[in-house]
């Protein structure tokens, strides 16, 4: 069919024109361009004028639709470990305790194993109170009487009498009457308890005569009035006490005016509680100043004393 519009309006030289774009009308109706499609002879076409400037670029134009994914590729090998990195965080918090599973079935009872050792004695357990106090018990024998106190001291002297009248002479020779000797005797019986150090306790007098010598029943303490040479010897028994620790060693001496008399003296060692000994000592005393005081001394620890005796006899004056 004629189009009108393109009959008369050719594109012939238009430079992007071309032959594709000739429609059915160009071909038949056009008028023998160059670039027509009519039978030769064609016209020559003249050059081409030249290009254009480029126009600005359109606005882009809307994404188009994603295409599907491609089929996953082969897994690469492994790549070498990194360094370890530094510590992470502090430590979070502990979870909370899970349920305790349920108990075991019990398993058979083993075999009695061997008896160990006696372990230490625990620590004595505190007293018990104190029980009801039992009845009064029966009164106990009167003790032996106590010993006597000591001799006070001696008085002034009195006054000098007046000198009496020269008696007769009296007769000499084997008709001279023996002049009448100065002794005196002390002892004790029942046994009694020793305390170290102190005198032994005399509590009854034997035979006395004259008055160079006095003691006081029932004490330890000799006294010599008068100056001279004397005598004493001493006699007696003794045992351990009660609560003694053995080897025990006793021993008595004769004290003059405090002071230790040498060579009068005795000493036993006793070694079992059934052990009974003998002591003496006899020595000779020189007394110069009166009153002098005579004592027997006791030196251990725990005995007992008993059957003691004490003679003191005066032998003459000093010259």
């Amino acid at each position: 069919m004629f189009n009108p519009f393109k009959g008369y309006f050719s594109k012939e030289n238009d430079p992007g024109y071309t032959h594709e774009d000739m429609t059915e009308a160009e071909s038949f109706g056009c008028g023998r361009g160059c670039n027509c499609h009519c039978p030769p002879p064609k016209p020559p076409c003249p050059p081409p004028g030249p290009t254009g400037p480029t126009g600005p670029m359109g606005p882009a134009g809307a994404t188009g639709a994603t295409g599907p994914a491609g089929p996953t590729g082969p897994t690469g090998a492994a790549g070498p470990t990194g360094p370890t990195g530094p510590a992470g965080g502090p430590t979070g918090p502990t979870g909370p305790a899970g349920p305790t599973g349920a108990t075991g079935a019990t398993g058979a009872t083993g075999p009695t194993g061997p008896t160990g050792p006696t372990g230490a004695t625990g620590a004595t357990g505190a007293a018990g109170p104190t029980g009801p106090t039992g009845p009064t018990g029966a009164t106990g024998a009167t003790g032996p009487e106590g010993p006597t106190g000591p001799t006070g001291a001696t008085g002034p002297t009195g006054p000098t009498g007046p000198t009496g009248p020269t008696g007769p002479t009296g007769p000499t020779g084997a008709d001279a009457p023996t002049s009448s000797p100065e002794l005196f005797s002390s002892y004790s019986t029942p046994s009694q308890t020793g305390t170290d150090g102190a005198p032994l306790v005399f509590d009854r007098n034997g035979v006395t005569n004259g008055t160079s010598i006095t003691h006081t029943a029932n004490s330890g303490l000799f006294t010599i009035q008068d100056p001279g040479i004397y005598q004493v010897a001493f006699n007696g028994t003794i045992s351990p006490a009660s609560g003694a620790s053995f080897p025990l060693t006793v021993t008595v001496y004769l004290e003059q005016q405090g002071v230790t008399v040498p060579g009068a003296g005795a000493q036993k060692t006793l070694n079992s509680a059934s052990d009974l000994a003998n002591v003496a000592f006899s020595q000779l005393i020189q007394v110069t100043d009166t009153p002098t005081t005579l004592q027997v001394i006791g030196q251990g620890n725990n005995f007992y004393y008993g059957g003691i005796a004490l003679t003191v006899n005066k032998l003459g004056n000093i010259n």
